[in-house]
């Protein structure tokens, strides 16, 4: 029961804060960033990248795939021997 009275507690906590001024300024400045065209591009850039990292492609990030070089920069040997530059 302790739970549901928490969730409760911070659902009125919100909703307050939500109707007061200070409240009421944080929404209008969220929407404002919502509607900015450079934040609606980052966030279509954003699902792009996720979408490619769950069909398995690389974006050219760290999640997949080699990039012939290691974290401090230096070059990598592949299975092949070293790549010309």
């Amino acid at each position: 029961m302790g739970n549901v009275q928490a969730m409760s507690t911070l659902m009125k906590k919100l909703t307050e804060l939500a109707q007061s001024p200070q409240g009421k300024k944080l929404t209008d400045k969220a929407q404002q960033f919502a509607n900015d065209p450079k934040t609606k591009a980052q966030v279509e850039k954003a699902k792009l990248k996720l979408a490619e990292m769950r069909s398995g492609g690389s974006t050219g990030g760290t999640a997949g795939g080699s990039t012939g070089a290691t974290a401090d920069g230096a070059s990598q040997d592949t299975p092949d021997g070293p790549k010309a530059a």
